[in-house]
């Protein structure tokens, strides 16, 4: 049986997600805040999102605690932050 290992999304975290198998945060749809445009990557006013992202723990529970995830790039290259 193949296992596969997850890493958070986050940029700079760390973390690990696990298994997919026995971890039920692997894709999770979480609300961002993106600050770019998907299709060039200019700057815009930000807006909302809903994308499915893997979170380690920490960071989910990071936005159970009200911090928001940001998020700038282009065509689904996109980095995903937390605002110091």
């Amino acid at each position: 049986m193949e296992i596969k290992t997850y890493k958070c999304d986050i940029k700079g975290c760390k973390g690990i997600v696990g298994n997919h198998k026995e971890h039920p945060g692997v894709q999770v749809p979480m609300q961002v805040i993106f600050t770019t445009e998907q299709n060039e990557g200019r700057s815009t006013k930000p807006y909302f999102e809903t994308i499915k992202l893997d979170l380690c723990d920490k960071c989910f529970s990071n936005t159970l605690n009200g911090n928001y995830i940001f998020a700038s790039g282009a065509m689904g290259h996109n980095e995903y932050y937390f605002r110091r």
